[in-house]
């Protein structure tokens, strides 16, 4: 599988500062992607793996046949080369912590 899909199990909702070193625990540097409202992504892949975890709102995750809908501290991993989109749900803006593994190229903002 190229994609790993993990819930936050948690009672309480996470901040963001917790999230944030998560990703800092496994050596990555995480940035923030902002997501408007409708916003929507084309079909694409990257060249890296990457680490996305939801910091606010709620998004569609699709990738391999399978849709997953993200709530805060929810986190997927892909790998790289995997087709996938995504898509806001929230009336306003959601916030993605993403992050590449391995080396960085670039940033990309949806």
């Amino acid at each position: 599988m190229s994609v790993r899909y993990l819930a936050w199990n948690k009672p309480r909702l996470p901040t963001e500062d917790e999230l944030k070193k998560q990703l800092l625990k496994e050596n990555l540097k995480p940035y923030f992607e902002l997501m408007e409202r409708d916003e929507a992504s084309e079909v694409h892949q990257h060249r890296f793996d990457e680490a996305r975890i939801l910091v606010s709102g709620k998004v569609e995750f699709c990738a391999e046949g399978r849709s997953f809908v993200l709530k805060p501290g929810d986190r997927v991993d892909l790998v790289k080369h995997t087709a996938h989109t995504i898509k806001n749900l929230e009336r306003g803006q959601s916030v993605m912590l993403c992050a590449e593994k391995g080396q960085s190229v670039y940033v990309e903002i949806y």
